[in-house]
């Protein structure tokens, strides 16, 4: 084994410093095509690359199925369909909450355990964004919420107080809205017709259906987000019969708006089917127009708190005009401990397959679909990986300071 001082030794000393020295356009092309946490491990190798990370555009992470998690100690659990493995993130600050009621790109929407007021959360990086305390006793929980733009101005890396956050609540048929930094929640009330759980922004505007089929489009304006609300009742006949259930969901899909209608065997509470349906919009009229496969580019992530469609080109290793699916139980429903249903549903096959490769353990709360992102005001300074196998997958673990 030589010595440093010897040719050879210089040699490969000099050979690792150079990789500090790469030009900014190597490195960032290395950048862009790193998945995730593997752009973690980039930015912790030296000072240089840390600040190609911090200026490169990124690109967007494939998206997660976040499993298992416990609120109160800040642990996360994901499932990586790019890469097969289960990383666990532990969020050390103190962001203890009681439920995710919502989900948006990298972010969770969470109610705290002890008061009634909701935070943002990207397990990612840390950050947390507070919303506007709930001071209204009759208001139960927010069944649902969807966020508006993100909560981080990408150009400032400071809280973004135009994106605007927009929470269901089924029980009490209202919207309660507001913007980030206000100091109160504006309500709007929806009648009296109960809500089915499914809220979407679709080119700037909410959309949302009652039990009875209506439409409602919301429009927002002014500093006061004053609502201007348009219903319009759209016919449907699906009749599935008394021994199936129907659950339905909004879905942005380019410049469509979809709505997917998920069937289930009351019996056994599981998924036998899904029915696709396309807004179509003509003068005066609206049409509920029935659409029998994806682009085979293209596959729906579904779930009660975030639904998305994704290129399967520009995201590698998913099928292509499929459904992927999670469990849509409502949280605020009697706890009974069951085994969460995934799976990925083949539209032109009516084929069901598992989704995770691994079996779950009965737990309560819904999985939720959610994408990665490191690119935020409190990025991470320090990741600590530990890498093993868990049975017949990798596991690692990741410590977020």
């Amino acid at each position: 084994m030589g010595s440093s001082s010897s040719p050879n030794g210089e040699m490969k000393m000099a050979d690792h410093s150079r990789w500090s020295e790469l030009p900014n356009h190597i490195t960032e092309m290395i950048v862009n095509r790193l998945g995730f946490p593997d752009i973690i491990r980039f930015r912790a190798v030296c000072r240089s690359w840390r600040s190609v990370y911090t200026e490169a555009r990124r690109h967007r992470y494939h998206p997660m199925v976040l499993y298992e998690y416990n609120l109160q100690k800040g642990t996360f659990g994901f499932y990586s369909f790019e890469d097969k493995k289960v990383y666990w993130i532990n969020v050390r600050d103190n962001y203890q909450g009681k439920h995710c009621v919502g989900s948006c790109e990298s972010w969770l929407v969470l109610s705290s355990p002890y008061l009634r007021n909701y935070f943002l959360l990207n397990p990612f990086t840390g950050a947390r964004v507070d919303c506007p305390y709930v001071n209204r006793p009759d208001v139960d929980v927010f069944t649902k919420v969807i966020l508006l733009h993100s909560p981080i101005d990408p150009t400032t890396k400071q809280t973004n107080y135009y994106c605007t956050v927009v929470a269901l609540n089924s029980f009490s048929t209202e919207l309660n809205i507001c913007r980030l930094g206000d100091l109160r929640w504006n309500v709007l009330k929806l009648d009296h017709e109960h809500f089915l759980g499914c809220l979407v922004c679709f080119k700037d505007k909410i959309y949302s259906l009652s039990t009875n089929g209506e439409l409602w489009i919301i429009s927002l304006s002014g500093p006061m987000l004053r609502a201007t609300v348009q219903k319009v009742l759209v016919q449907i006949n699906l009749t599935v019969g008394l021994d199936f259930q129907k659950e339905c969901y909004l879905v942005e899909s380019e410049e469509n708006l979809l709505m997917v209608i998920r069937i289930k065997r009351k019996s056994t509470k599981k998924t036998v089917r899904f029915v696709i349906y396309k807004l179509v919009q003509n003068p005066g009229e609206y049409k509920w127009i029935r659409e029998y496969n994806l682009p085979d580019d293209r596959a729906l992530f579904l779930g009660r708190l975030c639904s998305r469609i994704v290129s399967t080109t520009e995201y590698g290793g998913l099928q292509g005009n499929s459904i992927y699916f999670t469990d849509d139980k409502l949280i605020h429903k009697a706890r009974v401990s069951e085994y969460p249903e995934t799976g990925i549903y083949n539209i032109r096959s009516g084929s069901i397959a598992p989704c995770l490769p691994f079996n779950l353990y009965p737990f309560d709360l819904p999985h939720i679909w959610i994408t990665p992102s490191v690119r935020n005001r409190d990025a991470i300074d320090l990741a600590e990986f530990w890498t093993h196998w868990n049975g017949t997958m990798m596991v690692e673990q990741i410590s977020i300071n």
